[in-house]
């Protein structure tokens, strides 16, 4: 088993994940336009309502040409910046395009987006053309018209921790008994800081880390220490498979998913950030920019005692001393309890035989045992029959009021309640029916299309890392060609550039910031 070999859901501040349709529409790459040129045939007519709950038809949009977007108002990043390029789109067309361009924006999420909702979305962003929205069937259709795949995830608020249960048992875990005899079974989930501890491990690395006030922080990589004035300083990055580039991690890095986001970037503030490369093959990998620019980079290729070990522990959010010693690694302490200074006890690690069914006292230390799929940490004075066998949070009818399996026991167990219920106000062994409405987001590709009178989709852009002024610069260019306007068009105006820049900057800058 790999590190990334195992997906997990979890909460997150925010989810995005864009999923690809190209049925109904053939795009191909041409140097003609900016964006992707199509060769498809109309997309017809539909019918939606408005944000003033009014009918809207597509054919109503009578101008020569049709700007249609996908958004929808809960989304956290993507969509308010498209929305406010969209905006700088419509107030930089040329003078002679402003009555002969129209725009529609099409929501993802009709359950939702209300045509009350719609409105309040456009007065915050100070935009007045249509907002679309209608029976979830009636909107579904309109996605398929325009090749447009949406999903959508409910986030149970208590379904962190949780792996997929298949079997009734976690694929990876540590069975924790703490010296009062109580015992609890962690999952493997690894973080973003696990995975950069096993690179440094495989790589030789040094790695310098403490607890900041939002989370951990990476101090110093290979004797790099970042200063005390913050001139500049060591900062995360995740690679987006989507759009092919590095982003900034969207939490801190004990809050990233090593599960989910299996290769990771360390860039030193103003080192050169493009030497960060696309990562090559499915094992998890490390890489790091160093303030002088000079590179490295790993594959944590083994999945090992060590790595069960720390991931679980940092799954659940309990603090593990881990020292690289010599003889490798060595546990000292366990959510801040360590062996006394007499060793009259000491945490000792234990395997589970899965031929007898039996905990036995581990033969070598947590780096020798390869691929492992249950490990137990105890205090040496406790008895192997006294662990509780790996498996024992499982599902019962009776548990949690048949919504849900119990984690840990004794005085740490909690229930680990389904999709749309959570704890009671003071048991967490019972489990209600949600009140309040579970996080959402809406997975989808966010596709903005450039259509012509005969509501054909002749443009289209992906994502939000576009530019305004090319996208205007697009629709100067089809007016050309379909006679719209003559081929001495004022064109695009020169700050459209300059300010498009400006704005898409700060957007993304605002966005992140709100979202860490």
């Amino acid at each position: 088993m790999s590190i990334s070999g195992k997906k997990i859901r979890i909460l997150s501040t925010y989810t995005v994940v864009a999923c690809l349709m190209s049925v109904a529409l053939i795009g191909a790459p041409v140097s003609a336009y900016n964006g992707i040129q199509l060769n498809s045939g109309t997309v017809g007519n539909f019918s939606l309502v408005d944000q003033n709950n009014s009918e809207y038809k597509l054919s109503d949009a009578t101008e020569e040409i049709v700007i249609v977007s996908f958004f929808f108002t809960r989304c956290p990043d993507v969509c308010p910046v498209i929305t406010q390029n969209l905006k700088l789109v419509h107030d930089t067309l040329p003078t002679e395009l402003k009555d002969k361009v129209d725009f529609v924006s099409v929501t993802l999420d009709p359950k939702y987006d209300t045509p009350e909702v719609l409105t309040e979305y456009m007065t915050k962003h100070g935009v007045d053309w249509p907002h679309l929205t209608g029976p979830t069937e009636d909107v579904k259709n309109v996605w398929d018209k325009f090749a447009i795949y949406t999903e959508e995830y409910v986030i149970d608020p208590h379904d962190d921790n949780i792996s997929d249960m298949e079997g009734k048992v976690h694929d990876s875990s540590i069975v924790y008994v703490r010296p009062d005899g109580t015992a609890e079974e962690l999952m493997y989930l690894p973080t973003g800081l696990t995975l950069t501890y096993a690179a440094a491990d495989e790589a030789g690395w040094t790695v310098n880390a403490s607890q900041g006030q939002q989370g951990m922080r990476v101090d110093g990589i290979n004797g790099y220490d970042a200063p005390e004035d913050y001139s500049w300083w060591w900062s995360p990055k995740v690679f987006d498979e989507a759009k092919q580039r590095w982003v900034d991690a969207p939490s801190t890095i004990d809050g990233v998913n090593a599960l989910e986001e299996a290769h990771l970037g360390w860039y030193a503030t103003g080192s050169n950030l493009s030497l960060l490369n696309p990562p090559s093959g499915d094992a998890p990998s490390v890489q790091v920019v160093f303030p002088d620019n000079t590179t490295a980079s790993t594959n944590v290729s083994s999945f090992t005692g060590y790595h069960l070990t720390q991931g679980a522990f940092d799954g659940a959010d309990i603090d593990v001393d881990i020292e690289d010693g010599s003889w490798g690694h060595f546990l000292n302490s366990i959510d801040g309890v360590a062996a006394p200074s007499d060793w009259s006890w000491w945490w000792q690690l234990h395997t589970w035989n899965e031929t007898s069914s039996a905990w036995e006292d581990a033969p070598v230390g947590m780096d020798d045992i390869i691929e492992p799929r249950t490990l137990a940490w105890a205090s040496n004075n406790t008895s192997n029959d006294a662990i509780p066998e790996p498996g024992f949070a499982v599902i019962e009818d009776s548990e949690c009021d048949g919504h849900g399996w119990i984690m840990g026991s004794g005085s740490s167990a909690h229930c680990m309640c389904d999709e749309g219920y959570e704890w009671a106000e003071t048991d967490m062994l019972t489990c209600i029916p949600v009140e309040s409405e579970p996080e959402y987001t809406v997975g989808h590709f966010a596709y903005t299309y450039i259509l012509d009178e005969e509501k054909k989709p002749r443009v289209r852009y992906v994502d939000d890392s576009w530019l305004a002024s090319d996208f205007v610069e697009d629709v100067v260019k089809l007016a050309e060609r379909e006679g719209i306007i003559g081929d001495e068009s004022e064109g695009v105006p020169s700050v459209g550039f300059l300010v498009s820049v400006a704005v898409v900057s700060m957007a993304a800058i605002s966005l992140r910031s709100k979202s860490e």
